[in-house]
């Protein structure tokens, strides 16, 4: 018994008309929700793998109806039974596509309508070209969405040793970026549900060095991505579409952190590599360095610069006035730190070490918040220049 069998188009016919109609997300007795594909007829949608048995049983009443835990076939190759005797199939994505505000308690529930994985981060829909990226409480975001109107990381694909760029989830989001495709971001906070965020573009990308689950150091990719209005380019902002590198990327991987226990020399000698690896800071009269499209990756400066500043801050607030670090650490151990720019961004700091300072939480919102943060601003400035001699 096999439903490769199946060939009579007429047995089919019957056997719809033998079928409940069915609501998209429905489930049916024996054969589970109605999720990914559909068989569509006269307007109405029935469960493929229902409709499969019943007609295996028209064609052969000898054999009689074939059970479902006889069917031996996903339900791609249901769909492509079907579709071999000239029937309909359809999916629930192209039927109900997710809407942003769209809430599900959890990824199984978004398995049950639409189908793909239950489990990756970064999935396709059956049949569908667009690209989610799911993030959870284990993530860097564990207890709301990141910020929505700047640019935000997001970890690739691949839990343990080094990522690869051409493991399935990665190789879709840099599709997505060297084809300016949205990104739908799915996000469930701590005890909260998954919800279709927003629509996101795929800015650029970068490897970086993080701890895995054994804490042990390995490659990741960091892609960077930004709120999109929706899936039609022409509706992104001009200021997401400057931030877009979608040319060939050549990884370059940043130098390896040092130990936690590593010597002061060896530190500075890690130092030392991260800015030879990052170049020198701009002259005030340049401009910010573009996109790889006008020879320089800017996001890939950045991380960079970023640990080049963790490695210098050896897990310290750089601030030599700090009243106290917290008494708490990262979940991978590290001090709880913020790498801040002296002099902001949007006023024409600079992206790069000699211009960024590590803070602990408490110097950091006073420098962007304090009565006296122009003092301290001074003061911060003075005391980089110490720092990177």
């Amino acid at each position: 018994m096999s439903l490769d069998e199946l060939t009579n188009s007429d047995a089919v016919v019957e056997a719809l008309q033998r079928c409940d109609v069915v609501d998209l997300g429905a489930s049916v007795p024996g054969f589970g929700p109605v999720r990914d594909y559909v068989l569509e007829f006269d307007g109405k949608y029935y469960h493929p793998g229902k409709v499969a048995s019943v007609a295996y049983g028209v064609q052969f009443p000898d054999r009689g109806v074939l059970p479902a835990s006889k069917l031996n076939k996903t339900t791609a190759d249901i769909a492509l039974v079907f579709e071999r005797l000239n029937f309909t199939i359809t999916t629930t994505v192209k039927l109900r596509p997710p809407k942003v505000g769209d809430e599900y308690p959890h990824r199984t529930a978004i398995y049950n309508v639409y189908g793909g994985n239950k489990f990756a981060g970064i999935i396709k829909f059956p049949r569908e070209t667009v690209v989610n990226a799911f993030s959870d409480e284990k993530g860097p975001y564990s207890d709301e969405p990141p910020n929505l109107v700047a640019p935000f990381e997001y970890r690739g694909e691949g839990q343990t040793g080094k990522q690869r760029l051409d493991a399935p989830g990665n190789k879709m989001l840099e599709e997505a970026r060297r084809n300016r495709r949205a990104v739908r971001y799915w996000y469930r906070p701590l005890g909260g549900v998954f919800r279709f965020v927003t629509w996101v573009a795929v800015l650029n990308r970068a490897q970086v060095w993080s701890p895995d689950n054994n804490k042990e150091l390995r490659l990741e990719y960091a892609f960077q991505m930004m709120a999109v209005p929706s899936p039609d380019v022409q509706t992104w902002p001009s200021d997401v579409q400057s931030l877009i590198d979608d040319q060939e990327i050549t990884d370059t991987s940043p130098p390896k952190p040092p130990a936690q226990n590593a010597s002061k020399k060896d530190r500075q000698k890690t130092y030392q590599e991260y800015l030879q690896d990052i170049g020198d800071p701009p002259n005030s009269d340049d401009e910010e360095p573009g996109p790889t499209r006008r020879g320089r990756n800017y996001y890939r400066r950045s991380v960079k610069s970023r640990q080049a500043v963790r490695v210098r801050a050896n897990d310290e607030c750089e601030n030599d006035r700090c009243t106290g670090m917290p008494g708490d650490t990262k979940p991978d151990g590290t001090a709880i730190l913020e790498v801040d720019h002296i002099d902001d961004r949007a006023r024409g700091g600079s992206d790069h070490p000699t211009a960024m300072i590590a803070l602990c939480p408490n110097c950091h919102a006073t420098k962007t918040y304090g009565r006296d943060r122009a003092a301290f601003k001074q003061h911060l400035r003075a005391r980089l220049a110490a720092l990177h001699r």
